[in-house]
C-alpha cells in the first residue's frame, strides 16, 4: 500500500521528505504536512504509544514554524481479512487528540492487488479521481459493502486523503460522486446537515474540521437512543 500512497501523493506533487523509517510528505503551498504510517493487522494498537516518538522525528526532519499544528497521520493499516476490522479501535485512535491529526485506512492484499492491478502503470491520482465516479464502482461499493473486488478501497482512500479530487461535472454521462451522495440520501433527515455542513465546504475549511466537530454536527440531527425505545 505504501508504494501507491507514494504515487499517489507524488502525482498530486507533494514534496517528498526522504527518510528510511517512515514517509513524511509537504504540501508547501498550504502549509499542510503529511506522515504515513505502517502497522499491520493488531500492530495499530502501538500507535499511540508510538506517536510522540514519530512526531519529534518527523518535527525534526521538516523543520517548519508551521508544522505542529498542521500535521497529518495516515496510518496504513493491512488487515488479513476485513471481518479482523476492529472500528471501536480505529475510532478511539483517531479522536485521539495529540500530536497529529490521525486517519486510518485499512486494507487487505487482495483488495490491494485487484486495485493496483485495476490502475496498472497510469497516474494513480487521475485513476483513483476516475474510477470513483463511474456508476458501476458505486454500485458494487454500496451494494457489497466491504465485501467486493477494490470498490470499497477506492472509497476509503479517497476519504482519508482529502486533496483527491472529485469531479462535480458529469463527464461521459458518468455522475459526479457529489451528486450521487446527495441522491443517496435524498428524503432522508441527514440530508439537510449533509448539505450545509460538508458538501458545501471547500477543502480547506473540510479539512480544518476535527473529528469531533463532524460528530456533534451528526448527533445534533441523529434520533435519541432514549427516544426510539
Amino acid at each position: 500500500m505504501i508504494d501507491l500512497i507514494n504515487r499517489i501523493f507524488q502525482a498530486a506533487e507533494l514534496e517528498e521528505k526522504p527518510n528510511t523509517d517512515f514517509k513524511t510528505y509537504v504540501l508547501k503551498e498550504q502549509k499542510n504536512y503529511w506522515v504515513i504510517a505502517q502497522y499491520d493487522g493488531d500492530n495499530i494498537n502501538n500507535v499511540l504509544n508510538d506517536q510522540i516518538e514519530l512526531f519529534v522525528k518527523t518535527k525534526e526532519l521538516v523543520q517548519e514554524s508551521t508544522f505542529d499544528k498542521n500535521v497529518n497521520l495516515l496510518i496504513l493499516n493491512k488487515v488479513p481479512k476485513l471481518q479482523d476490522v476492529k472500528f471501536d479501535n480505529l475510532l478511539h485512535i483517531e479522536e485521539n487528540p495529540y500530536h497529529f491529526k490521525k486517519s486510518i485506512l485499512y486494507y487487505t492484499d487482495e483488495e490491494l492487488k485487484n486495485l493496483n492491478a485495476t490502475i496498472g502503470e497510469s497516474n494513480a491520482l487521475t485513476a483513483i479521481e476516475t474510477l470513483i465516479l463511474k456508476d458501476e464502482i458505486f454500485e458494487q461499493h454500496k451494494t457489497n459493502f466491504d465485501a467486493n473486488s477494490f470498490e470499497s478501497l477506492i472509497y476509503r482512500i479517497a476519504i482519508k486523503i482529502p486533496f483527491i479530487k472529485i469531479g462535480i461535472t458529469q463527464t461521459n454521462n458518468l455522475k459526479s460522486l457529489e451528486e450521487i451522495n446527495k441522491k443517496s440520501v435524498e428524503n432522508n433527515p441527514l440530508d439537510e446537515i449533509l448539505e450545509q455542513d460538508f458538501f458545501m465546504l471547500d477543502e480547506e475549511d473540510f479539512n480544518a474540521m476535527t473529528n469531533e466537530t463532524i460528530l456533534e454536527k451528526l448527533k445534533a440531527i441523529l434520533p435519541n437512543e432514549d427516544q426510539q425505545n
